[in-house]
């Protein structure tokens, strides 16, 4: 089968699960360049704190969607979904094979499932409306407007809700409707699969690794260089503890326990995303090479 023809490799699930060398070992097998499937890793600069990979990885083998936007910009689902359906078409382009890997979920679904993005532009003045009422009023109202996707997106994301209801606003139509006109790709979509006490544990050492390698150091640069506490940058898990941590509210160790715990709940909603029941991803315990040839 040609490059250009052959079904997109998914890398999928949980974090710190192995994604990122599963997905190396599979581009070193069948050529191919990787695709990250991550709404945090967009940020330039953010590297320890949000596990990129390493500049040897990068080195070795091409890695796109990453370190798109500096810190204090925003970047939207339908800006990643165009800069990524750019890349996979350049390395099918080149006779490579592109594979996806990361754990953002919806990032995830809407590459996958062909998601049309509304073509809505970010409403300050209903946005500012709308933050005065309580999460409980803005989830009961998109709740009445769109149960489908209050049911996904669940009544603590404020910031998705409003989403919802400003695609509503300005459209007429529910987020869930435009996220159901979608051209699905054609792809082989594979997970790790480890015990959640293991991951818990590989949680726990990759967040201690990450301050040893100078995630301290890491925010406290961007900091001085004028990067503002509230950048959309800053709202990645464990980066808020860091600045607290800066600001005196935290010692180093609670920090350290704040980031690991904030990284365990991340991993437990992305199971909603990554269910073990959803016959589209093949979970296993090692590469399954075979599958993806």
């Amino acid at each position: 089968m040609a490059p250009e023809e052959s079904p997109l490799i998914a890398v999928v699930g949980l974090t710190a699960s192995g994604k990122s060398d599963w997905a190396m070992q599979i581009a070193r097998r069948l050529d191919g360049e990787i695709v990250s499937i991550d709404s945090r890793q967009v940020y330039r600069r953010l590297d320890i704190g949000t596990a990129k990979p390493t500049a040897e990885m990068r080195e070795d083998i091409p890695h796109w969607c990453i370190d798109i936007v500096d810190p204090c910009e925003r970047y939207s689902l339908g800006a990643y979904l165009k800069a990524a359906r750019a890349a996979i078409g350049d390395i099918r382009a080149r006779g490579k094979r592109p594979i996806a890997v990361g754990g953002s979920g919806q990032h995830m679904r809407a590459l996958l499932e062909g998601w049309r993005v509304p073509p809505v532009a970010e409403d300050s003045e209903f946005r500012e409306a709308l933050s005065r009422e309580s999460g409980e009023s803005l989830f009961e109202r998109l709740s009445e407007i769109d149960p489908r996707s209050a049911e996904q997106i669940g009544p603590t994301n404020t910031r998705r809700i409003i989403r919802a209801l400003e695609v509503h606003h300005a459209t007429g139509k529910p987020i869930s409707e435009w996220q159901q006109m979608r051209e699905p790709l054609d792809a082989r979509v594979v997970a790790p699969e480890v015990p959640l006490e293991d991951l818990d544990q590989r949680i726990a050492a990759r967040t201690e690794a990450m301050f040893e390698a100078g995630f301290v150091d890491e925010v406290r640069a961007l900091l001085a260089d004028n990067v503002p506490e509230n950048a959309p940058g800053f709202d990645s898990i464990g980066y808020r503890e860091v600045l607290a941590h800066l600001r005196g509210e935290l010692t180093l160790d609670q920090a350290i326990d704040g980031v690991a715990q904030a990284t365990r709940r991340f991993a437990r909603r992305q199971r909603a995303w990554f269910r073990r029941d959803d016959p589209s991803i093949c979970w296993a315990a090692d590469v399954p090479l075979a599958m993806l040839e």
